[in-house]
């Protein structure tokens, strides 16, 4: 995987920023504005001890990233490199498509894809956020947000002043109300997800499942309106298990819980609907955790009318559990915030470049919504015909042994706004923006509009967990 060096450039002037919500988007935009030159106090409203088993797709475009965090010592130890995707029918079990990851590919990518477990991930961004400075706060619930002057009132009573405050508060903002001004319009799905991981040990016992733990690919069963796949994490130690379905009945029990554990005996699931394989994962797991969704539309902002406050992660782009790109966006939004503060001049310049935020990161939050959504129905079709051809049409996709046999056409029909996705950088599209609008900003200040060239930073070190 190529080097990268991270942006090292400070603000020239340290802005007080609060950022509500300590999860992966608000330890990774605190980590990346703090390392620009800010003060950075993160308000987390739980006290930081819950850590999920759960596993996480780290497409090329979220490497990138964490790469450029000086965190490939971290994914060489932890994570697990993906080099294929198999997708197989549901309830035989038989291989519809194989899609190689070719080494080809992944240097045109410049990153690979990987799998991490979430409970890792959020230490090391927890490590990386102290590390460079940031003052977190557990036991902290934000119950006010207010923009004049910019502050978030705590459930103690205590309130917060700041320059600029980011929202990264998950699904259900308080600082997405501030930001439309009334709450999001909310419809809820049919989706049901459960999540669990089991140790490989177990796994290794059985003849039939042995196999799952010596390969690196991310096994992808496709039923009758049902996804179920795995994958290694944890440095091998667990697999990773996703079980989404359709459910005709009220969801609410499991609303957006990410904690909450339960037996899966307690979902009466069908097993004569999966193959033999998936029957003893499932008979594995001692307990699941479920999780529905709300359907909400598409943000039309990231930024309150009084450019003071602003959204990243969860609270911009409220995607449906355990798809691709959810903790990838949550990166790239950090990477994108930071890299535009680390150039801040004045306190005047915090609108513009909280537009250039917007403007960069909206369109692409809408696609990756579109993405997950029209991706999700594709892989839970019930049986019929339109699951026939979606069968058909990977397989057609995946019919190549080498890279330089592959059929672009249907390569590219199949697989084409994957890769469109996994090839954009964060890093490089705030560049390229500062470069063609940061010279507008503040021109009352001397000042130049060149951008800076990076320089190393000092390298982390990397504990286990």
């Amino acid at each position: 995987m190529p080097g990268h060096i991270m942006n090292a450039q400070k603000a020239q002037v340290s802005l007080r920023v609060l950022v509500v919500g300590g999860s992966v988007g608000g330890l990774a935009a605190a980590y990346t504005l703090q390392r620009a030159g800010h003060d950075v106090t993160v308000l987390e409203q739980g006290d930081g001890k819950q850590r999920s088993q759960g596993g996480l797709r780290s497409p090329p475009n979220m490497t990138r990233v964490l790469t450029r965090w000086g965190l490939q010592p971290y994914l060489s130890k932890f994570a697990q490199r993906c080099t294929q995707f198999s997708f197989m029918q549901g309830e035989t079990g038989e291989q519809i498509g194989l899609m190689k990851l070719h080494e080809e590919l992944l240097r045109d990518l410049l990153a690979d894809f990987m799998f991490i477990q979430h409970g890792d991930l959020l230490s090391i961004l927890l490590d990386l956020a102290l590390r460079e400075g940031v003052e977190l706060r557990y036991n902290s619930k934000a119950i006010k947000i207010a923009t004049t002057p910019p502050s978030v009132t705590l459930e103690n009573g205590e309130t917060l002043y700041a320059d600029l405050i980011v929202g990264a508060d998950g699904q259900r903002s308080l600082a997405r109300d501030i930001v439309l001004s009334k709450p999001l319009e909310e419809e809820p799905a049919d989706q049901l997800c459960l999540t669990f991981s089991i140790p490989t040990e177990l796994m290794q016992a059985d003849e039939d499942l042995r196999h799952l733990t010596e390969i690196s690919d991310w096994s992808i069963w496709l039923g009758d309106s049902y996804l179920f796949h795995g994958s290694l994490v944890s440095s091998q130690r667990r697999y990773s298990i996703l079980l989404s379905f359709s459910v005709d009945e009220d969801l609410s029990e499991y609303l957006e819980n990410w904690t909450n554990q339960y037996s899966l005996d307690h979902f009466n699931l069908d097993f004569d609907r999966f193959e033999p394989r998936v029957v003893k994962l499932l008979q594995m797991a001692d307990s699941v955790i479920p999780t529905s969704h709300m359907r909400r539309p598409l943000l039309d902002t990231l930024v309150d009318d009084h450019a003071k406050v602003v959204l990243v992660g969860e609270a911009a782009h409220p995607l449906m559990p355990g798809g691709v790109h959810p903790t990838a966006m949550c990166l790239e939004d950090a990477e994108v915030l930071g890299n535009l503060f680390s150039r801040i001049h004045h306190a005047q310049d915090i609108p513009r470049l909280l537009a250039g935020y917007e403007e960069i990161r909206l369109q692409r939050l809408h696609a990756s919504q579109d993405w997950e959504y029209r991706k999700r129905r594709m892989l839970t079709l019930p049986k019929g015909m339109e699951q026939q051809l979606r069968d058909d049409k990977i397989r057609w996709g995946t019919e190549y042994e080498h890279w330089d046999h592959m059929n672009e056409t249907s390569f590219r029909e199949i697989w084409g706004d994957e890769i469109d996705f996994y090839v954009y950088d964060a890093t490089e599209k705030a560049e390229d923006w500062y470069i063609k609008w940061g010279r507008l900003m503040s021109q009352h200040t001397n000042r130049t509009s060149m951008v800076l060239p990076p320089t190393p930073t000092v390298e982390v070190s990397i504990s286990a967990y």
